[in-house]
């Protein structure tokens, strides 16, 4: 017997949850031929099997696991697994085990396996069986659930690495917080004269990736990494996640080295992330490397948010809806603006409220007076050029 053990993943998970398996309870498998579709924090993998064998499945699908946890075992033989299906534990202490006030016996298997389903005393006791082996506890669990009976609804397998995630960032990093309220009409403006001019997407989140991205150089504690003896690692280029649910679950894709792009390729990017986000087919590295993220919570009527800082990084950033005021002008008239509020949560081990003020001050001014983000690296000297005229 050879056991399935999970590899480490990801080193910044801690569990994992077990989406699929892509062979069958009880099948002979190969060498190489995938067995499992893993998800962590970041995305989905597959895991191989390391053996020829038949395939015995120790988790069911969605049940959450951990790196080097035994999720299954090859057999060589049909007998082999049979024997292993049948025979009560050697040792009487770790073996059947007596279920209380019923006079019955499980092996060691079958105990097992009813512990990962969460089978009551109560259900193992309707089997009416003296010997309850695996296989009878495999036939309970594949049981329809009575008709008119409750059901549950068991959270997602993305949403459960989201909850992971997001425990993990409350119980280690101490944030704090901070909000900006920034005129965003200017780069509103500037984002349609774009979108005219290059054909991509341009958005005010585009625009704000970009203004992110261009802070490194004088905000880098910010955009550092924290490691486990206390030591600071600083980011040699800005790596911008940016938030993205299209109604599949939560994503969080890389625009990598955002400083490099023009907000043209920057939206080009998140039009692809979403799309990828309602299919569910992003790769592993474009959810990877980041070194600060965006949320945006641009639904009318939402003002404030605040997002949480993933671990790993020491800054997130949230983004609300466009609220449009009256507000007088340097005449005493009243005007139109459009205001956004920026949300800077930041890990107070690294970064002090004075150094997130002034990052929030430079990006407030970087998005009122917005002409700068105009030019960038394009696809061509054409495309180059024009981003570089004036703005009509």
């Amino acid at each position: 017997m050879i056991s399935v053990k999970l590899p480490t993943l990801n080193t910044n998970d801690i569990g994992y949850v077990l989406v699929e398996w892509l062979a069958e309870h009880g099948a002979r498998v190969e060498k190489g031929q995938p067995l499992v579709v893993i998800e962590t924090s970041k995305a989905q993998q597959e895991v191989d099997s390391t053996a020829d064998g038949i395939l015995h499945t120790l988790l069911a699908d969605g049940a959450d696991c951990r790196p080097g946890q035994t999720v299954a075992h090859l057999f060589a033989s049909a007998d082999e697994r049979s024997a292993y299906l049948s025979a009560p534990a050697a040792d009487p202490a770790a073996g059947p085990e007596p279920v209380t006030g019923a006079g019955l016996t499980l092996t060691k298997a079958a105990r097992a396996l009813a512990d990962q389903h969460g089978l009551t005393d109560d259900e193992l006791r309707g089997l009416g069986r003296t010997l309850i082996r695996a296989a009878d506890v495999e036939a309970l669990v594949q049981r329809p659930a009575q008709a008119g009976a409750p059901t549950g609804q068991r959270l997602s397998a993305q949403q459960r690495a989201v909850g992971a995630v997001v425990t993990e960032s409350m119980r280690t990093i101490p944030a704090a917080c901070a909000y900006a309220k920034v005129d965003v009409g200017p780069a509103q403006d500037l984002a349609e004269q774009l979108r005219r001019r290059t054909g991509s997407f341009v958005s005010l989140v585009g625009l704000l990736i970009r203004s992110v991205a261009d802070r490194l150089p004088a905000h880098p504690s910010l955009f550092a990494r924290l490691l486990d003896d206390g030591t600071v690692e600083p980011a040699p280029r800005a790596h911008v996640a940016v938030a993205v649910d299209a109604g599949k679950g939560l994503y969080t894709p890389v625009v990598h080295n955002a400083a490099a792009l023009s907000v043209a390729q920057i939206a080009d990017l998140i039009t692809g992330f979403r799309d990828k986000a309602a299919r569910g087919t992003f790769r592993a590295d474009e959810l990877t490397g980041a070194n600060i993220m965006i949320a945006p919570h641009t639904t009318e009527g939402v003002v404030f948010a605040t997002p949480i800082v993933f671990p790993g990084q020491t800054c997130a950033l949230s983004l609300g809806g466009i609220d449009e005021q009256l507000v007088l002008d340097e005449r005493g008239r009243p005007q139109a603006r459009r205001f956004a509020y920026l949300g800077l949560v930041y890990d107070h081990r690294v970064v002090n409220g004075r150094d997130a003020m002034a990052f929030l001050g430079d990006l407030k001014r970087a998005l009122e007076a917005p002409a700068a983000l105009a030019a960038g690296v394009e696809g061509d000297e054409d495309a180059r050029k024009k981003a570089c005229e004036p703005l009509p």
